[in-house]
């Protein structure tokens, strides 16, 4: 251990160095910095290490010794005392080694994103008997084995050779490839390789764009109302101004509000949070206004292939004749939120100033990541998982669906096709977030819905519900259970 790199001696400070010493051992010590299990250099060694005499290393460590920050161990050497670190704080002993006033972080940063609306999902939720919660995947449908074989064909010899040599801001060849004949045409969107552009989620593609086109003050930007809540954040960020748009059961409805945008954020195939599908109508209609306004189309297609009452429909971008749209995707409502991976489709002048941007941020997604990905779907196996899971999430919809017909009728329950969650309206004076509390007491999550509205005073009576994480044979429980709880608060 080289603590000559964590201890700043100061040979003409007014404090002595051996109680310069002391004093940076022990903030080190209760905060955790020095491992338990390793011992500390011998005085001969640390004294050399600092440049100071080996005696006062030696009166260091018994001041420690005796003050409880370390114990000896015989023949072992000096140990951090694991009792000391319960109950004591980093600050008691911080104010003796700071000079001069801390910074003041929280005057420095202008609409901090920690204050923003966001998503709060249990991060043990997976120990709840009834997760009704949106955006993750049962950890039996992750397709392990050929996900194994696949990361490990990215770390062969020859694979490795292929991505690990600095690409700077490009993308792993197959993975564009296997984006370009497997993914997009199933949404009937036909791309060249230099309009696709591989991201950190859709997230990340957000960000870029968000960054981009928008970070200045004459931009409108359009967003659904209820919608997407980092989305909202997103254009908070930015200096654009944000409009909100109204949503019916057809999508986000067509008027001047939304003609009078720079930029338009829509989620057409299942409209986040309602669910709804926007007819084929509304879709031309949308596309008229934005050609007939100049307004660039941001579509977010997650879910596009959940359809279990009809066909699905092609993706917006399909329809497009102008490059007008900014088509999103990822992998994170089939493969797995964590894979963190998805693509951005545009024009090939966009898709240049967006490369050049992530190549500021993270350069690229990791390379062997990529790979493993482009191997995953070039050998079928995202094929045969959108089937699998297809056939399971129709199976948990029905089932869902009719189990609030049976045990909530008293909820507004939004006209859904497809997609992973249903978007609920709960009658007027109850509260979704009380409610969400005493769910939860009883092993059952849902989303209260009011951070997805824009304004002070969203409705606090909706919420959302999700199928994908837990099987059909507990939904109907969960939803029963649940029932009795709303009956209580009626």
């Amino acid at each position: 251990m080289a603590l000559e790199l964590l201890l700043n001696l100061d040979h003409g400070g007014e404090r002595t160095l051996q109680k310069q010493i002391v004093d940076q051992l022990a903030l080190a010590i209760v905060n955790g910095t020095l491992p338990l299990e390793q011992p500390l250099p011998s005085s001969r060694v640390l004294s050399a290490q600092l440049g100071v005499g080996r005696n006062t290393v030696i009166l260091a460590y018994q001041s420690l010794l005796d003050d409880g920050y370390i114990i000896s161990r015989e023949r072992s050497g000096y140990f951090v005392n694991p009792a000391l670190l319960r109950g004591v704080r980093p600050q008691q002993l911080a104010a003796q080694t700071v000079q001069g006033e801390p910074v003041q972080w929280s005057q420095r940063w202008h609409n901090p994103p920690s204050q923003l609306p966001r998503l709060a999902k249990p991060v043990n939720w997976q120990q709840f008997p009834y997760p009704f919660i949106y955006g993750q995947i049962s950890s039996n449908l992750f397709p392990v084995n050929h996900w194994r074989e696949c990361s490990r064909d990215a770390v062969s010899v020859g694979a490795i050779r292929h991505w690990s040599a600095e690409r700077l801001g490009h993308d792993d060849p197959l993975l564009i490839a296997q984006v370009r004949s497997r993914l997009l045409p199933r949404r009937g969107v036909i791309a060249e390789p230099e309009n696709i552009l591989i991201t950190v989620g859709t997230q990340q593609g957000l960000a870029l764009i968000a960054q981009l086109l928008w970070n200045r003050p004459e931009v409108r930007v359009g967003v659904e109302n209820p919608g997407y809540v980092d989305l909202h954040n997103l254009v908070a960020l930015s200096a654009a101004e944000q409009v909100a748009l109204d949503v019916d059961d057809s999508g986000v409805i067509v008027d001047a509000t939304l003609r009078s945008c720079d930029y338009l954020c829509v989620t057409p195939s299942h409209q986040s949070p309602t669910t709804v599908t926007m007819p084929l109508g509304r879709r031309q209609a949308l596309l008229r206004a934005a050609a007939e306004n100049d307004v660039v189309i941001i579509e977010d297609d997650y879910e596009g292939e959940f359809n279990y009452l009809s066909r699905p429909l092609p993706a917006l971008k399909s329809m497009d004749v102008d490059g007008r749209v900014i088509y999103l995707g990822s992998l994170s409502k089939t493969l797995s939120p964590g894979i963190r991976l998805g693509y951005l489709v545009a024009a090939k002048e966009l898709i240049e100033e967006l490369r050049a941007l992530r190549r500021l941020m993270v350069r690229h997604p990791a390379a062997n990541n990529q790979h493993t990905l482009a191997l995953f779907l070039q050998r079928g196996y995202h094929d045969s998982l959108i089937g699998k899971l297809y056939s399971t999430y129709a199976e948990r919809y029905t089932v869902m669906k009719q189990a609030l017909a049976d045990y909530l009728p008293q909820l507004t329950v939004s006209p859904s096709s497809g997609g992973s969650s249903f978007w609920l309206q709960a009658p007027a004076g109850v509260d979704s977030v009380a409610l969400a509390e005493a769910a939860a007491a009883q092993g059952i999550i849902i989303e209260p819905g009011a951070q997805h509205f824009i304004g002070s005073e969203p409705p606090s009576n909706t919420f959302r519900m999700g199928f994908s994480a837990l099987p059909a044979e507990q939904i109907e429980t969960g939803v029963r259970l649940l029932s009795e709880i709303l009956v209580e608060r009626l």
